[in-house]
């Protein structure tokens, strides 16, 4: 379900703060608290009339999560598009939108681990290492491109494809 509430200031505060997930990194919640504070400006927004409900929203959003950094936001769109509907449908089970992260966090995972850590990184690493052997300056600037692009541009996709699909993604799936 596209709202079309969200502007771009506030997707673009989201957005940088998803980086700062792995930043207050826990063993008991792990990334819950990273997730909590990318929630913030959408929560801000949604509760901005209602405190209780923006107090149950991060308390919704503070809980155990664990998943790929850079798959994090496709998870982070569905929630702010979930927690729009909880705001505006008193019949809305709030309970689903943790129960969703929850089952997003396992498949996402297996996906941005073996793209991101075992093919982007061992691909830069092989093209960085093979010009630094020769001495040469674009190595690690290869590395760095050859990783952190596609990074960059699955956090900024993965946010505005969320959110866009919001609700209706289970639906569809």
């Amino acid at each position: 379900m596209t709202t079309g509430k969200m502007e771009k200031k506030e997707f673009m505060s989201g957005f940088w703060r998803s980086c700062c997930l792995q930043g207050c990194f826990n063993y008991e919640r792990q990334q819950g608290l990273g997730f909590g504070y990318a929630m913030i400006p959408h929560l801000r927004r949604i509760y901005k009339d209602d405190p209780e409900g923006f107090k149950e929203a991060m308390k919704r959003h503070l809980v155990f999560y664990n998943i790929t950094p850079q798959c994090t936001t496709f998870v982070q769109g569905i929630a702010v598009a979930m927690e729009e509907e909880a705001a505006s449908n008193p019949d809305f089970d709030a309970s689903s939108i943790n129960a969703i992260k929850t089952a997003l966090m396992g498949p996402l995972s297996g996906i941005g681990d073996s793209i991101f850590w075992g093919t982007l990184r061992t691909i830069g690493l092989g093209v960085g290492i093979s010009f630094c052997m020769q001495g040469n300056i674009l190595g690690p600037i290869l590395f760095l491109l050859i990783h952190n692009i596609p990074h960059w541009f699955v956090r900024y996709k993965g946010l505005q494809v969320g959110y866009e699909q919001g609700l209706s993604f289970m639906e569809n799936a």
